[in-house]
């Protein structure tokens, strides 16, 4: 038998003959109807009827029967308290001796009365039911294991569920299939999101970040990655990216010259043992041997399988303004030497690219002005590289040298408290000092010098 049933059944249980009879006396005279409201709320709120029931300037015909039922003088009264113990007293003292005040009220309400006590246990039962449910269906499933441990535990993610659930639980149902659906069958090679989407459910955009599916698809890639959710869109792509799904392919890029790599050719299948055979990207390898710069979007990068090992430098010089970067490879004399332009803030397609040279055992040296944003890009970068990433100008002697008259604003340097990098906190401490930007534009006759001389 159900819960609610047997919440039923039990308040029936208590509507015996003498409680009906009470029910039809107190119906008969309207003046009792806020004392009926009054013991039925405090049924609800403490799950049985004790305390006082509070009746604020009641009338004339108020004070007089209650003050017979209570066998109390009201007729002055501006508020009326009635002990609901006592009340319970005089009835059991009255014609309607074996009458309770609990059957009274379900009979005179002829409606079903559960307690928010009550209710919070039906509450937690269907809760349950719920996650049950969503959890079985995804039995021998990818997902299934992280399912069980987010709803076991009652993680922040469970608890975000939780809230979707009491705002519309149909809708986060909707959502947790086919969420998980797309944990199970994600992509094998790089696919649009969209397209995802479209062949997983037949809807393009029900993991759109901003649907309450794409939300709970982001904090099941996130949660089996072991990763905080993401705080920015360059984040989100990234988490994307990693799941071989794609936001924009086409617009993020990253400028660099001198990478080149290879593309997987054919699959050679010998002895039943398979084999990929790999070629030289011969587009990355033309720019290249032209001594020009290329744009390489997400696409472009997708389609790589790895870089080409460069025996000669090992090194790759990263910059963050376009000006410099072009000054440098225009002017530098090592034509062949790796050049990387972030543009500012690091892309995804720049942080992919540095990945793989990383994998290649390249060294990272890094360039960009001298101010709180700027630095703020060097530590995100440093604290993803570590010890494969060197900075480059980031030092009190090039700093003092490059001064400009550009004043740094409280607001601005109260981003240096943010800095995590021991290397930086050096020029951190000079910056709030001095309350002035130094400028990469400044340091590129000393970026030239570096690629033309060093080992």
């Amino acid at each position: 038998m159900e819960r609610k049933e047997c919440l039923l059944m039990e308040m029936m249980s208590e509507v015996n003959l003498e409680s009906k009879q009470l029910a039809q006396y107190f119906k008969a005279k309207p003046e009792y109807a806020r004392l009926l409201k009054g013991i039925k709320n405090k049924y609800i709120s403490l799950g049985e009827i004790k305390g006082n029931v509070i009746i604020n300037n009641p009338d004339k015909s108020e004070k007089q029967l209650l003050s017979g039922l209570m066998k109390k003088d009201y007729s002055s009264n501006k508020t009326i308290s009635i002990n609901l113990q006592t009340l319970q007293q005089r009835i059991d003292n009255s014609k309607f001796c074996g009458a309770s005040l609990k059957g009274m009220i379900y009979e005179y309400f002829k409606e079903e009365i559960i307690t928010k006590k009550e209710c919070k246990g039906q509450y937690e039962i269907e809760l349950e039911e719920f996650f049950k449910d969503i959890i079985n269906e995804n039995i021998d499933t990818l997902i299934y294991s992280y399912l069980k441990e987010i709803i076991s535990t009652k993680n922040d993610i469970f608890h975000k569920w939780k809230k979707y659930y009491n705002k519309d639980k149909r809708e986060l149902k909707i959502a947790l299939i086919n969420a998980c659906k797309g944990i199970n069958n994600l992509p094998k090679q790089k696919m649009r999101i969209p397209a995802f989407a479209s062949n997983l459910t037949g809807n393009p955009h029900l993991l759109d970040k901003n649907t309450l599916c794409g939300k709970v698809f982001i904090m099941l890639m996130c949660y089996i990655k072991k990763i905080k959710l993401p705080q920015n869109s360059e984040e989100l792509a990234e988490i994307y990216y990693n799941n071989n799904l794609l936001i924009d392919d086409v617009s993020n890029m990253v400028l660099c010259k001198n990478i080149t790599g290879f593309i997987e050719d054919e699959e050679i299948i010998k002895d039943n043992q398979k084999t990929i055979k790999y070629i030289q990207h011969s587009g990355l390898c033309g720019f290249a041997n032209n001594n020009e710069p290329i744009y390489l979007n997400l696409y472009n990068l997708s389609n790589i399988a790895f870089l080409s090992e460069n025996g000669k430098y090992k090194k790759v010089v990263v910059m963050e303004n376009p000006t410099v970067f072009m000054e440098v490879f225009q002017r530098c004399k090592r034509k062949d030497f790796p050049l990387i332009c972030t543009y500012g803030q690091v892309k995804l397609s720049a942080l992919i690219l540095l990945d793989m040279l990383v994998d290649k055992k390249y060294k990272i040296y890094y360039s960009g002005d001298i101010d709180p944003e700027g630095i703020g890009i060097a530590d995100r970068l440093k604290n993803r590289y570590k010890q494969n990433l060197y900075f480059l100008g980031f030092d009190l002697k090039t700093y003092k040298h490059n001064l400009s008259n550009v004043e740094l604003s409280e607001e601005r340097l109260k981003k240096l408290n943010k800095i995590k990098s021991d290397d930086l906190q050096q020029i951190c401490r000079e910056l709030r000092v001095i309350k002035k930007a130094s400028y990469e534009e400044k340091n590129i006759n000393e970026i030239i010098n570096f690629i033309d001389n060093t080992i």
